[in-house]
């Protein structure tokens, strides 16, 4: 007993040596509010101006460094480099990197630099591009220091370096087609069935998403060139939003007869008929124009394929009561299955891919439909689908919920 009773004192007086080692650590008082600076070097080109191209898209351009914040005592410090059009980094007028860098050199990634100016530019560079002065600076924090066990309250803020300035000359990012990229859908609101619901579980119903594009389209935060041609109604308004179906800054709207994006009333056609909507996310630009066209108009449009023994269509549901072309249905299928999309019930209309093999990755989200008795079939992994389809441009969407 006595040796066990040692050995409980020797732990009690190391967890006391412990704890009190542990209050004796000392945080420079401006590192708790957040006020110290740090220095960050001057880069050697600054003087010049750094020409970014696509080419280097996946090198740095440079290499920051700094003197690590005097936090009081020895830190594994993390940085982030953030970018602005002036010094004073006032909140939303600056963008971060996405790279995050344990040390004091912090390596500036080309594409996400071209990124970061394209996005202070509001998402559109300048024709023609032009070398522009951008400041830079680093914000530091440590991981395990930032919030107290006890009351979950800060302890080290984030801290943030001097700003040095550089001259750059960005680039446009280049365009890639559908099957590259997850293009960012936008959602005509108000046209279907005028509730203006902004769910997920909407999608088909009070949100008809804009058709996506071939070729070269969408660059890679996913934006780019977006349609849609379908009936409108004169008496029956609508609007465009984002990819984040909020009711936010990210909302097409219309003022007499200016489109707006970013406020507005409703949007409105001056007579009954087809139009075609054309966005560009990138330029964000829209425009809406009659189509002179006359549709094929389907009795039903239907599902079917290995998941249901290729008979006895799965009916999509008409989203207009009249002059409909947008078609939706939501579907679980148990098991991975080859499919395809067709009119009436019969094999004369039919959809697959434009891809030379049955079951293409590449076309299992989203494609434009290719109506051929040579088209090939869709392949869609188990799950649960909103499945959206045009039947004017034959785009198609599965969305997995």
């Amino acid at each position: 007993m006595k040796k066990i009773n040692i050995v409980f004192l020797i732990f009690c007086f190391i967890g006391i040596t412990s704890c009190e080692k542990e209050v004796l650590i000392k945080i420079n008082p401006k590192a708790e509010e957040g006020t110290l600076k740090f220095h960050l070097n001057k880069l050697t080109y600054a003087d010049w101006t750094y020409v970014l191209e696509d080419a280097n898209a996946s090198f740095d351009m440079d290499s920051l460094t700094c003197v690590q914040p005097d936090y009081g005592f020895t830190a594994a410090v993390n940085y982030s480099t953030q970018v602005g059009f002036d010094s004073l980094f006032v909140a939303g007028t600056y963008q971060t990197l996405a790279t995050t860098v344990n040390g004091e050199k912090v390596g500036i990634n080309t594409k996400e630099m071209d990124k970061a100016i394209i996005a202070l530019y509001g998402g559109k560079l300048p024709d023609p591009v032009v070398k522009k002065q951008v400041f830079i600076r680093l914000m530091a924090y440590i991981n395990n220091a930032t919030h107290s066990a006890l009351t979950d309250s800060l302890i080290v803020k984030p801290l943030y370096s001097n700003a040095i300035e550089l001259n750059i000359m960005p680039y446009v990012l280049p365009l890639f087609p559908y099957t590259e990229i997850t293009p960012k859908l936008w959602y005509i609101i108000g046209l279907g069935d005028g509730n203006w619901t902004n769910a997920t579980s909407a999608i088909g119903t009070s949100l008809i998403p804009l058709s996506i594009e071939s070729g070269k389209k969408y660059n890679l935060n996913g934006d780019g060139e977006f349609t849609y041609t379908g009936y409108f109604s004169a008496s029956k308004s609508f609007k465009l939003m984002g990819p984040g179906l909020k009711w936010d800054a990210n909302v097409w709207g219309m003022t007499g007869t200016t489109y707006i994006h970013g406020g507005g009333d409703n949007i409105t056609v001056p007579s009954d008929g087809y139009y075609t909507i054309t966005l560009n996310s990138i330029e964000n630009t829209l425009t809406i124009v009659p189509a002179i066209i006359t549709p094929t108009s389907y009795n039903a449009i239907g599902l079917i394929g290995a998941f249901n023994g290729w008979g006895g269509d799965v009916a999509l549901t008409a989203t207009a009561g009249t002059n409909n072309h947008i078609w939706y249905t939501t579907y679980t299928l148990t098991a991975d299955s080859q499919l395809k999309l067709r009119a009436n019930g019969a094999w004369d209309v039919n959809w697959g891919t434009p891809s030379p093999n049955d079951g293409d990755p590449l076309y299992s989200a989203m494609g434009i439909g290719y109506q051929s008795s040579s088209s090939k079939n869709l392949i869609e992994p188990a799950g649960t689908y909103i499945v959206v389809f045009n039947d004017i441009d034959s785009v198609y969407y599965f969305i997995k919920q």
